[in-house]
């Protein structure tokens, strides 16, 4: 499983989401430290002087001043109450700020009961009836029970006890509370600034990467707006001068070729006319046949050359059908299988390079079998023939301009070595590729499109 986001986009908002859930966790964790250390013992320690000042006061005054001190000791957060009993349970924990309490009414006159708050007590607090239940002056009704109560009970000189009721200490529970409140909302303040920030940043990006698989497709892309970081920005730039000198070379070499054909088709025109008039038969019949020659060969590198020039849009081509409809063209060619399948390209020149295929396995074997498979990221279409194939070791020599399997010079019948190379020049455009394969009985072409969501059938 991978945990790592793959976009530049997703490395930014992971990296601010464990940035903010560290900083709020140490921030908390600094807090709860300094909280506990400092401020948590010194009002402990108020706590435990004012109990002994009131049991003190009570322990020097008449009984009939009793109510009045423990009114005016108690509030809404404590209560002071005498009666015959005491309403702690156990003894009281061996706390250091407690030394107090033990120096006055000693180690066997101090009980206490404590139920800390939880997590699950927030939740009442916040959401429930604990703030008509839990009243500290109103701990004794049966409803009170299971509030968060600290009681400290004391024995005063006379036998009765002093008890003493306020609200509990938090345990470690009830900050997780504040804690994920906190990094809930820094997520959704920081978090979701730098996922526009990063939505902006990258889109730049993204529209380069689209206008160089456009321009390797040998599409002529947009130029990219110039914005974003300063760097992104200058790639921008750059990649638009870099498409605009492309496009100017590949236009200007269409037209030097151009220029070249028009030159060269007149002196051959007149070297074949001349040699109509020599009066040797044989060798009048070489001199032109030499000539159409040279007017195949011509006509072919032209032909090759000004391919990439030609501008085609790119459509949604039902490829089974196209299959289906080239192998009826002849008797040779069969399409054994073909799963529906749907691609962006050009039609013309795709349709160009599964002729060229068909007829070079219907060349140098007897039949051809067509099949076409679809997976999830490519097409695949697979021309068989039944004849000797290409040795292992010129797979790529035969797509080089102008390399034939024979080494006859006999172009009369419009082979130069050309059909492979335009093939595969097709094919990556479309950004795929042309692979040959050696099979039992026979020989392959494979063909390997992209498969694009795009165009792909509903």
């Amino acid at each position: 499983m991978r945990l790592l986001p793959r976009s530049l986009a997703g490395y930014l908002i992971a990296a601010t989401v464990i940035a903010t859930v560290l900083t709020q966790t140490l921030i908390t964790g600094a807090l709860l430290i300094y909280q506990d250390e400092k401020f948590d013992k010194h009002e402990d320690q108020f706590f435990y002087q004012k109990i002994v000042s009131t049991a003190d006061y009570l322990n020097s005054s008449p009984a009939a001043a009793h109510t009045r001190i423990l009114e005016t000791a108690s509030n809404d957060e404590t209560t002071y109450r005498v009666a015959d009993s005491p309403q702690g349970e156990v003894s009281l924990a061996d706390s250091p700020d407690a030394h107090v309490l033990r120096e006055y009414f000693g180690e066997h006159n101090i009980l206490t009961d404590v139920r800390t708050i939880n997590i699950t007590d927030l939740w009442w607090i916040l959401f429930g009836d604990a703030a008509d239940v839990c009243v500290v002056p109103l701990y004794d009704t049966p409803a009170a029970a299971e509030c968060p109560f600290w009681t400290i009970s004391v024995q005063l000189a006379d036998g009765s006890w002093l008890n003493v009721r306020t609200f509990a200490n938090a345990d470690f529970s009830i900050y997780l509370a504040p804690f994920a409140l906190s990094v809930l909302t820094s997520l959704l303040g920081i978090g979701g600034s730098v996922t526009i920030l990063a939505r902006k940043i990258t889109r730049p990006l993204r529209d380069l990467s689209s206008a160089a698989e456009q321009l390797g497709r040998g599409e002529t892309a947009r130029p990219i707006a110039v914005s974003g970081p300063a760097e992104v920005a200058r790639t921008a730039e750059a990649f638009n001068r870099m498409q605009e000198r492309l496009t100017r070379f590949v236009r200007d070499r269409t037209a030097m070729l151009a220029a070249i054909n028009h030159d060269l088709r007149t002196p051959i025109t007149s070297l074949r006319l001349r040699a109509e008039f020599i009066e040797d038969d044989e060798l009048r019949e070489n001199m032109i046949e030499t000539a159409e020659e040279m007017r195949t060969m011509v006509d072919s590198y032209l032909a090759f050359s000004r391919q990439e020039a030609v501008e085609e849009d790119p459509q949604p081509v039902d490829l089974a059908e196209m299959l289906r409809d080239l192998a009826e063209e002849s008797a040779e060619a069969e399409l054994v299988q073909a799963v529906p399948s749907v691609a962006l390209c050009r039609k013309v020149s795709i349709k160009r390079v599964f002729r060229n295929l068909i007829g070079n396995g219907i060349k140098y074997g007897s039949r051809v079998r067509i099949v076409l498979t679809q997976g999830p990221e490519h097409v695949t279409v697979e021309f068989l023939d039944d004849g000797p194939g290409i040795p292992a070791g010129m797979y790529e020599e035969v797509f080089v301009p102008f390399t034939r399997l024979d080494t006859s010079r006999d172009v009369t019948d419009g082979s130069v070595g050309l059909g492979l190379s335009i093939a595969r020049s097709i094919v990556r455009k479309h950004g795929g590729d042309i692979i040959p394969f050696k099979e039992a009985g026979g020989f392959g072409m494979r063909v390997v499109l992209p498969n694009s969501p795009a165009a792909a059938p509903a």
